[in-house]
């Protein structure tokens, strides 16, 4: 009899400005600025290697239709980061501190209102021991200014044989 592997999600891992498992600070993320949040160590155990990931937002002014909120994975070996802004959550130094990480997707803003949660979605790998989102702001419109209505989180994907 054939063996099925079989998708089994595992708990979350989320960012958020107060109630996530780690810190990212998005609570009126102004317009043409990025951020990246602090850094989630794996550790060297066997885990998931796939993750779903998930970003989800609002504007604090209404947005116009599809200009984008861009979302990037950063990873580290624990020594050298893929950028040397650093480890935490912290504002993006410069534009060009994207270039060499991992660009997971874009929102693209479907709609020109505010209270609207937007949302994007996919999957992607993670290859190196740490790791955190980078999120840049590439609208003209701030992110809401309230805790935790903007957020990334991903979903350990760990294949399982049954």
């Amino acid at each position: 009899m054939t063996n099925f592997i079989l998708q089994n999600d595992d708990t979350p891992i989320t960012w958020q400005d107060a109630s996530g498992t780690l810190v990212i600070t998005l609570n009126n993320l102004a317009a043409g600025t990025g951020r990246q949040g602090a850094i989630h160590d794996f550790g060297v155990a066997a885990r998931s290697r796939y993750f779903a990931w998930r970003f989800f937002c609002q504007f604090e002014t209404a947005p116009v239709v599809n200009e984008t909120v861009d979302i990037y994975w950063k990873s580290s070996d624990g020594s050298k980061p893929d950028n040397d802004d650093g480890t935490g959550d912290a504002a993006l130094s410069a534009t060009d501190k994207l270039n060499n990480l991992q660009l997971l997707g874009v929102l693209r803003v479907d709609e020109a209102a505010t209270g609207v949660v937007m949302a994007v979605s996919g999957l992607m790998i993670a290859e190196q021991e740490q790791g955190m989102p980078v999120i840049f702001n590439n609208t003209a419109d701030n992110l809401v200014a309230t805790n935790n209505l903007n957020g990334f989180l991903i979903t350990p994907i760990p294949d399982e044989i049954q």
